[in-house]
């Protein structure tokens, strides 16, 4: 039988090693037409994004490659990539290391997923060649830019350190 321990009990100080996020407090700010951003966490060190994208309705994104990989929550709405499946609120999308892509929006409402992606998203264009890539540093420098412009403390987003955000 297992047993729990509980923390307070033992006399140890425990501390836990968690950035809290209050995700109200996070703008959402214009990526690419029709699709917004709303970044929850940016990596410095494994390039990581966590972040929520809102896109309307019939619109698609670019199509880009992931060196990483990507794990897309569907919150509302739904979308595709047109190979026989739809995800909805509440399907999970693994998307492995060397994908290559276009989500596309599919539903009656906006879309709202979450994405954990790790490392950057190389846009390509009709040829295959890239583009653009976008990676942490990339969204942490249109953050700045959009808070500037709005007149908004921007929140530090890169840092592990406990906070209130």
């Amino acid at each position: 039988m297992a047993s729990t321990i509980n923390a307070s009990s033992t006399g140890k100080n425990y501390k836990a090693l968690a950035s809290y996020i209050n995700t109200k407090e996070l703008p959402w700010f214009e990526w690419f037409p029709g699709h917004y951003l709303k970044l929850c966490k940016l990596n410095p060190i494994t390039g990581q994004i966590i972040t929520f994208i809102r896109s309307v309705t019939g619109v698609s994104l670019d199509v880009h490659f992931h060196p990483g990989t990507v794990v897309v929550y569907t919150i509302q709405g739904a979308w595709t990539y047109d190979e026989g499946w739809v995800a909805e609120a509440g399907d999970v999308v693994f998307e492995v290391a060397g994908s290559t892509h276009s989500p596309r929006m599919c539903g009656k409402e906006e879309t709202i997923v979450l994405a954990i992606i790790e490392g950057a998203l190389e846009f390509r264009n009709a040829n295959g060649n890239v583009t653009f890539v976008e990676n942490w540093q990339t969204l942490l420098k249109r953050y700045h830019d959009f808070c500037t412009k709005e007149g908004i403390a921007p929140i530090d987003i890169t840092s592990f350190e406990n906070s209130s955000h």
